[in-house]
């Protein structure tokens, strides 16, 4: 892959991010700990930074997951 081809597809993935776009997070099946991952995944993508987790709050959130 060329380096235009690099920078278009970063230039395409900011603009769609702008646009509030995101992945899909798979289902997590009722896995509690996927569950919890998938709404910090989600809560940190605001559009608005003041509405995103601190890194106290991640690092919160992470240590209730039994899996860590």
């Amino acid at each position: 892959m060329n380096t235009n081809t690099i920078v278009e597809k970063m230039e395409d993935i900011s603009f769609q991010v702008q646009l509030g776009n995101r992945e899909e997070i798979p289902d997590t099946h009722g896995d509690k700990d996927l569950e919890l991952l998938s709404s910090l995944i989600e809560f940190g993508w605001s559009q608005n930074p003041d509405d995103r987790p601190t890194f106290q709050q991640i690092t919160q959130k992470l240590s209730t997951i039994s899996s860590f």
